[in-house]
């Protein structure tokens, strides 16, 4: 069987379960008053499992990410983007095409080496 995966987010990995995932699935099918309580419920739950997380004393937090080593600015928002949606994953789509148009006159900016050995010879 094939195990189909979720994008979440790296806090919503650490604090959600998978009862809690089909929790939020089913919340759209209840009547409103039962999507009332159920989504109150599970992020109550959500809640208590950061506070849990967050709170035991001496641990360090897996989800710094000055543990993680040093990226590339593109990628780390084009890992962020892949959990947005709406606004924000247009701002973060207007930041990348800046990034790229940036790189590209930096590019055009170099000498080129070949022209350069050319006027060598």
């Amino acid at each position: 069987m094939n195990d189909d995966h979720i994008a979440q987010t790296l806090l919503d990995q650490m604090v959600s379960s998978d009862r809690g995932q089909l929790i939020k699935a089913a919340i759209p099918y209840l009547p409103p008053k039962g999507q009332q309580i159920f989504s109150v419920y599970e992020k109550a739950a959500e809640l208590l499992n950061t506070v849990s997380i967050f709170g035991r004393s001496g641990s360090e937090s897996s989800l710094s990410a000055m543990s993680i080593p040093a990226q590339d600015p593109m990628d780390m928002i084009n890992d962020i983007r892949s959990f947005c949606y709406g606004p924000s994953r247009d701002k973060l789509n207007q930041m990348v095409n800046m990034m790229a148009m940036v790189q590209m006159l930096q590019l055009m900016k170099q000498p080129d080496n070949n022209k350069k050995e050319d006027a060598n010879e």
